[in-house]
C-alpha cells in the first residue's frame, strides 16, 4: 500500500514538473515597443501550463519569444530551453500579423508549447482619421511599417472597437504607436478585421 502511495505521489509531482512552462518578456525589433507587451500576455495566457517567466523560479522550460520585422515580414521565433540547456528552436514568417496565430498554430506540441484553440472572429475597428480615405479598401500599417493587415473595407456609420488614430496615404492608414499596439493585440487574438470604420 505505501510502496502504491510513493509511486503514485512521484508519478504526480513529475506531471507537475513536466507542466512547468515559463514565458520570458518577448524581444521585438523594427516594431512598436507595445507588441512586446502584447505578444508576452497572449503567450502567457494561451499557451497550456504556462505562466510569466519571474526571478527566483527555475521551470522545467522556458521559452524566449522573439518577433523582428526584416524585409516587409514577420519573423517570430520560439526558443525554449529545458533545465537551463538550449533544447528547441522554431520560427514562423508571414507578411500580415492577422497570419500569426495560424501560423503560430503550426509550431505547437504537446511536451512545452501546446497553444489553446481560440475560434477565429470577425471585427470591426474604429479609427479617428486626419482626412476621409479617397479609396474603399484600405491596408494598416505601423509607423515602423509593418503590414497589419490585407486590404480591408472602409466604410461609416456602424459599430467597432475603438482603437485610435491614423494617417491616411492614399490606401494605406498608418497608425500611430498605441493604435497599432491594440491592432496587432486583436489580430494576434485571432480576430479578423473586416471594416475599418472611420470616426
Amino acid at each position: 500500500m505505501i510502496k502504491k502511495l510513493f509511486i503514485t505521489l512521484s508519478f504526480a509531482s513529475l506531471s507537475t514538473y513536466a507542466q512547468e512552462v515559463a514565458i520570458a518578456k518577448a524581444s521585438v525589433e523594427n516594431l512598436p515597443d507595445s507588441y512586446s507587451d502584447y505578444l508576452t500576455e497572449f503567450l502567457v495566457n494561451n499557451v497550456s501550463g504556462a505562466s510569466l517567466l519571474t526571478k527566483g523560479k527555475e521551470p522545467l522550460y522556458v521559452v524566449y519569444p522573439s518577433l523582428i520585422w526584416e524585409g516587409k515580414a514577420y519573423n517570430l521565433c520560439i526558443k525554449t530551453y529545458k533545465a537551463n540547456n538550449p533544447y528547441s528552436s522554431s520560427c514562423i514568417t508571414v507578411n500580415y500579423a492577422e497570419d500569426i496565430y495560424s501560423r503560430l498554430k503550426t509550431l505547437q506540441n504537446n511536451e512545452f508549447f501546446k497553444l489553446k484553440d481560440i475560434p477565429e472572429k470577425k471585427i470591426n475597428i474604429k479609427l479617428q482619421l486626419n482626412t476621409n480615405p479617397q479609396y474603399n479598401k484600405v491596408k494598416l500599417v505601423s509607423q515602423k511599417g509593418d503590414n497589419l493587415t490585407r486590404y480591408v473595407d472602409i466604410t461609416k456609420d456602424i459599430d467597432g472597437v475603438k482603437v485610435g488614430k491614423g494617417f491616411v496615404n492614399l490606401n494605406v492608414i498608418t497608425l500611430d504607436d498605441e493604435a497599432a499596439g491594440k491592432v496587432f493585440k486583436l489580430l494576434i487574438e485571432n480576430n479578423k478585421i473586416e471594416k475599418v470604420v472611420v470616426e
